[in-house]
């Protein structure tokens, strides 16, 4: 996996520094560590009308990948086939 380009969100008058600079932000190891060394992840999906759903799971960080597992009937489950994005 080509690791991901850190960035800054574009916040006018809350303290960020401007969305080109890319100094201080942390490198993508770090957040692999973390990734890599925790079981408790939240999974956010989208209900059909558009609200947002946010589950706690197990999980595994495999091969850059998160791994849960989940019931097919489950509420996340269905709104990530609905919305697989």
């Amino acid at each position: 996996m080509t690791e991901p380009i850190g960035s800054r969100p574009h916040m006018p008058g809350y303290g960020v520094l401007d969305a080109g600079q890319g100094t201080g932000l942390l490198p993508w190891s770090w957040a692999r560590e973390r990734l890599e060394r925790s079981h408790d992840y939240w999974v956010a999906t989208v209900w059909p009308n558009g609200r947002p759903h946010v589950m706690p799971v197990w999980g595994v960080w495999v091969d850059e990948a998160l791994w849960f597992s989940s019931s097919r009937a489950s509420r996340k489950a269905r709104n990530l086939a609905n919305r697989p994005q």
